[in-house]
């Protein structure tokens, strides 16, 4: 499995924003993570102003190979990591 790691788009518009002197609220965490091997390729970002009971809210999708559906949130980053490692690395059923 090979991960990669850039600064989001949406968090460098976020930047630019507040550079002008605009006041808006940052959706996007700093960075965006790709996960991918010969099964597919699945996104990670975190949310920092959606709570998801309490807690930063991370989420995943798919980006090539049609592991799952829509938008899965977790927790935490692991928790994300250790399901992003059983569809890219592991035989699914």
């Amino acid at each position: 499995m090979k991960i990669t790691k850039r600064i989001h788009p949406g968090y460098e518009e976020f930047e630019k924003i507040k550079e002008e002197g605009l006041k808006i609220r940052k959706i996007f965490g700093k960075y965006q993570y790709f996960y991918s091997s010969n099964k597919g390729e699945i996104s990670l970002i975190s949310l920092p102003n959606y709570i998801l009971d309490g807690e930063i809210r991370w989420e995943i999708y798919c980006l090539e190979g049609n592991l799952f559906e829509d938008v899965i949130a977790f927790h935490t980053k692991k928790e994300a990591e250790c399901f992003i490692e059983k569809y890219l690395t592991k035989q699914t059923k």
